[in-house]
């Protein structure tokens, strides 16, 4: 039978393992040549209770289970329809599992070969934003009326399999081989797949193109000379222009009538324009609702035109940096056709490390040998199908998952592994140049604030010139800027890098480089002159082991150290300890000393070693022919160990002047994680120097700077209380939204406070508990505490679910993504977050009507950079509590409450279970009130505060 008959099946479950969850609901569908010709559905008796989550998932409810049958006695019906066909499955490994153990519970086996069309998609649609059924069939257009219910999931599968197939049949022959070449010494399960797409075309007597054929080249002149324009006096732009693109019966309104015209984003682009021609610097918050991206981009694009250069727009979420680029700047551009701002070019600047490499895709692709491991594989088979499609080779376009990260970075495009003009690939492919182009060639440049920092570290040379800069999620440049610019090196960094150089069974760049030398010949020009390269290769191997077991002792002893001494971080179950002069000392401390130099000084023999030989085979005659890539990699290696080496003396020895130094340590799974970081205590002066004094205009907006209204918190943090004041403007704009008649703030003042630990832990589950049945899901429950949130979801978990609720908590059920995705699809859903969940969290309307912050969100103990910077601030005199905690507290607290309200349309409450919050219990809690835009408000007992919650979220549904 042809590749075309099989039987696609799905199947529902009470849970994800097959020894101790049942089937709740299983279907076939047959295809005999690609048509379907039967079809198999039926609700099944799991004997065992129907998790919420399952329920909410499915829509199979205890109910529709009654009196079904079990699986036992409908399998023989399955077995007849399925016969010695093939099984078609998405996520096949998950469906095949359960319905194996269903049949050995039955006695009988199920011997079935099995495709699995999400991983024979992740090969031919590798583009996909991802490759869950649902996200198939819609881009490919094929019927799914359901989600998560078997029969109509799987006829999906089956019509995604057959589409999957013509796809296929479309890939060029030297790629099926290339495909085979990996897939089949592994036993890949979709490679007979392959094979019988391979011999169909050979037999018609189709030949393979070159593979930098089927790769897709630059159209157009790649490597042109690198020419900026000089900057001249810049020509202000027209604030009429912006007017009328922006205004009521403007540009935009005319392009798209159901465009909403808002007087505070015109009135947000005007002060954007009048910065820009003045030459000052902007600091404006900008309410949610305000349209801020607009409102930037108009002028951004009015100077791009007017004086024909750059200007930069940096983001801190690559949420906010696709919305841009997907969706804010094609808008605009389309509003523009036709007028005087018709044709300015955007491109998205992302790091090198985002691009692949050819040539390292290409050694790693066509050398696969035994020791390269299924997973790797399979890595490479799916970026052969993606490099034949791709225009960006960006990894972006990947959905990369779990070891994929990894063995990504073995192929990623480097400026230390770049041979340029030498390697192959250079001139017609290159997609590290084609982004370098794109970026040289565009008027507004989109980047993120980490890219941003690492073009000012490297003395901008990342980045094209450009002197107007806008920043969106402004109140995140201290944090990112002192996370870029101080020292971050990770205990992988050094073991990969001694890895890359040399593995087991003669693995590695050294054994590679030793069987491109002649044999005999000795190493020329530098000491030991005329030693054999046998010998000088085995010393340098001897070397590379010997680096590794001092670095293992290093990190083992760091790790030690952290874990007699340091505090935890909530969030990631990571431990962080400060060095200090109280840890400087004791026999741990000492034998972690001998550990630092001994790890360093072998570090640097290897190092000197690999530069010696590479020096001397510059000068070897005849020159090795083929082995640039490996030089260049060994090069690039060594360049790691040297800098390695001095991060460990600059991290353990005492740090610089106006520096704080620590060690982090991690366990994951089997994997000891353990980093050395430092990082300076106040950025404000270098920011003054590299972004301020160098720019001639920095635009910082985001819905959160102030506090109370006040800018001075965020100037004195970034260095601009220094600028003249002729150089920096402020403003804070409303929200268009009416908070007082769309938002509720609670606080129940006879709560205990957070302070006394297990009992308000308890307070805030018990308030939970009565609460969260009455209002029904649609919840955010926003904790400070990773461990108390784990200890509330353990105690309401099962009685939650019992009332009807599904309770996600994070870290506990799931990625972020997963967990928001979740809860959006549901209403009855409570979703616990901590740390990343207090902003970026967007869910408009009906989604999310409450939001609970159980504590104000001040930072945890034990954060070494907050610790040095309260020390810096007491040592000089100031309040840190006054200068540093609260101001950072109110800025995080607003970005919470900012979770509630994303549209005009949209009403609920905001929750605070902190008593601190009410200025009857705490000076500061008036500091947290002025900050907000003005909602109703009640303090009050927890009763009077539960009535009056779900009173204002009835009126809620029934308005």
């Amino acid at each position: 039978m042809g590749l075309r008959s099989f039987v696609a099946i799905d199947v529902e479950t009470t849970g994800t393992s097959p020894e101790r969850d049942r089937l709740i609901e299983v279907a076939a569908v047959r295809f005999d040549d690609g048509v379907e010709t039967a079809s198999f559905s039926r609700l099944i008796d799991p004997g065992c209770p129907l998790p919420q989550r399952i329920q909410n998932l499915t829509g199979i409810h205890p109910g529709m289970l009654q009196g079904k049958p079990r699986f036992e006695e409908v399998l023989p019906e399955f077995a007849e329809l399925v016969g010695d066909l093939p099984l078609v499955a998405h996520n096949a490994p998950f469906d095949v599992a359960f319905l194996q153990a269903a049949f050995a519970r039955a006695g009988r086996s199920l011997p079935n070969w099995s495709y699995d069309t999400a991983e024979l998609a992740r090969v031919a649609l590798p583009r996909a934003k991802n490759h869950r059924l649902a996200t198939l069939a819609d881009l490919l257009e094929l019927p799914l009326t359901h989600h998560h219910r078997a029969e109509d999931d799987a006829r999906a599968c089956g019509q995604l399999f057959l589409a999957l197939l013509e796809r296929i049949s479309r890939m060029d022959v030297g790629l099926l081989r290339l495909v085979l070449a990996l897939g089949e010494p592994a036993g890949w399960s979709l490679a007979p797949l392959f094979r019988a797409e391979l011999e169909a075309r050979e037999a018609r007597g189709e030949q393979p193109k070159p593979i930098m054929e089927w790769i897709r080249p630059f159209p157009g002149q790649l490597h042109r000379p690198d020419e900026e324009p000089a900057l001249d006096e810049p020509v202000p732009i027209d604030a009429a222009e912006v007017r009328r693109v922006l205004g009521a019966g403007g540009v935009i309104s005319d392009a798209f009538p159901a465009y909403e015209h808002r007087p505070q984003q015109q009135e947000m682009a005007e002060a954007v324009t009048r910065a820009f021609n003045e030459g000052a610097h902007l600091l404006l918050e900008a309410g949610t609702g305000t349209g801020k991206s607009l409102a930037y981009l108009v002028p951004a694009f009015a100077w791009a035109r007017t004086n024909g250069e750059k200007v930069a727009i940096s983001t801190h979420t690559i949420t906010l940096q696709e919305q841009l680029w997907e969706k804010d700047i094609p808008f605009l551009q389309a509003a523009l056709a036709g007028t005087p701002l018709d044709g300015v070019q955007a491109a998205l600047v992302k790091g090198r490390s985002n691009y692949i490499c050819l040539r390292k895709w290409e050694d790693a692709a066509t050398g696969a040998d035994f020791l390269t491991s299924p997973e790797e594989r399979r890595f490479h088979i799916r970026l052969a199908g993606w490099l034949a499609e791709t225009e960006t080779g960006d990894r972006s376009e990947l959905n990369l998952l779990g070891d994929e990260e990894r063995f990504w970075r073995e192929v990623q495009s480097e400026t230390e592994t770049c041979l340029g003009p030498g390697c192959r690939w250079f001139r017609s492919h290159c997609f590290a140049f084609r982004a370098r182009r794109r970026a040289k060639d565009a008027q507004v440049l989109v980047l993120n604030h980490a890219l941003l920092f690492a073009d000012i570290a490297t003395g901008n040379q990342i980045l094209p010139p450009f002197r107007q800069l806008i920043i969106d999620e402004a109140h995140h440049l201290e944090a990112v800027a002192t996370q870029n610019l101080g020292v971050n090196l990770e205990n992988w960094d050094i073991l990969g890098a001694l890895l890359y150089l040399f593995r087991a069974a003669g693995q590695g760049l050294l054994p590679q480089l030793r069987r491109r030398l002649p044999r005999g010949r000795s190493i020329p020009a530098r000491p030991p002159v005329g030693l054999p390269h046998e010998d000088m290769m085995d010393k340098l191997v001897e070397l590379t082991l010997s680096c590794r077991t001092a670095a293992e002792e290093l990190f083992r002893l760091c790790a030690q150290l952290v874990e007699a001494r340091g505090g935890s971080d909530e969030e990631g179950n990571a431990r962080s300890l400060r060095l200090t002069d109280a840890v400087r000392t004791g026999p741990l401390w000492e034998a972690l000393e001998q550990a630092r130099a001994n790890a360093v000084h072998r570090l640097r023999t290897l190092a000197g070693g690999l530069t010696a030989l590479l020096e001397s085979l510059e000068t070897l005659e005849p020159p090795l022919r083929d082995a640039d890539s490996i030089l260049v990699d060994i090069q690039k290696q060594n360049g790691i160990l040297m800098q390695s080496a001095q991060a460990i003396e600059e991290v353990l020895l005492r740090p610089g002047e106006g520096e704080v130094a620590w060690i982090e340590s991690a366990q994951r799974g089997d994997r000891l994680r353990v980093a050395l970081r430092s990082a300076p205590i106040n950025v404000g002066d270098l920011l003054r120097a590299e972004l301020f004094g160098r720019l001639r205009s920095v635009i910082m907006t985001s819905a959160t700077l102030s506090v109370g209204g006040s800018f001075d918190h965020l100037k004195h943090r970034l260095g601009l209380a220094g600028l003249p004041s002729d150089r920096l403007r402020e403003g804070v704009l409303s929200s268009p939204f009416t908070y007082r008649q769309q938002a509720l703030l609670l606080v129940p003042e006879d709560l205990p406070n957070p302070k006394e630990g297990g009992e308000f832990t308890r307070a805030t589950a018990d308030f939970l508990r009565r609460f969260l049945p009455r209002a029904g899901g649609r919840t955010l429950v926003l904790f400070t505490s990773h461990r108390q949130l784990r200890q509330v979801y353990a105690e309401l978990k099962e009685e939650l679910e019992g009332e009807g609720l599904l309770l996600l908590g994070q870290g506990l059920d799931g990625s972020r993504g997963r967990l928001v995705a979740e809860f959006r699809s549901a209403q009855n859903t409570v979703l616990f977050g901590s740390a990343s969940f207090w902003e970026g969290v967007d869910i408009p309307g009906d989604g999310l009507t409450t939001v609970i912050m159980v504590r104000l969100p001040f930072n945890p103990p034990g954060d070494p950079v907050m610790e040095a910077r309260m020390e810096d601030l007491e040592a000089r005199g100031l309040s840190s509590f006054a200068h540093l905690s609260l101001p950072q507290a109110v800025i995080r607290f607003k970005q919470g409450f900012g979770r509630l309200i994303r549209t005009r349309y949209d009403r609920g409450v905001v929750i605070v279970l902190d008593t601190r919050l009410s200025p009857r219990v705490t000076r500061y809690g008036t500091q947290f009130l002025r900050s907000l835009p003005g909602p109703s408000l009640y303090m009050g007992p927890t009763e009077r505060v539960l009535d009056r919650a779900l009173a204002w979220l009835n009126m809620a549904v029934d308005g």
